[in-house]
């Protein structure tokens, strides 16, 4: 009987030994993952205020008359509400 409940606990502590190793491995794939997608992120997110930049500095007035325009009209909108 001792013999049955020392081979069950050898078992399954190999078995919680796997499990562990396989998260593990999984948790590592991931960060690999979320690695590369952050720096395919960042990339695209350079790229795009690169853009951005480039498109206020050609006329700029443009650009303040309407974060001014859409500030008066956020800020008319939250007094009513």
């Amino acid at each position: 009987m001792e013999e049955e409940c020392v081979k069950e606990e050898c078992v399954e502590e190999d078995e919680i030994k796997q499990i562990c190793k396989t998260l593990n491995d999984l948790s590592m794939k991931m960060d690999h993952e979320i690695e590369g997608l952050t720096k395919s992120i960042e990339d695209t997110l350079g790229e795009k205020q690169g853009y951005a930049e480039a498109r206020i500095n050609k006329n700029p007035l443009a650009y303040v008359a309407g974060a001014f325009v859409g500030g008066v009209i956020v800020g008319y909108v939250m007094g009513r509400g």
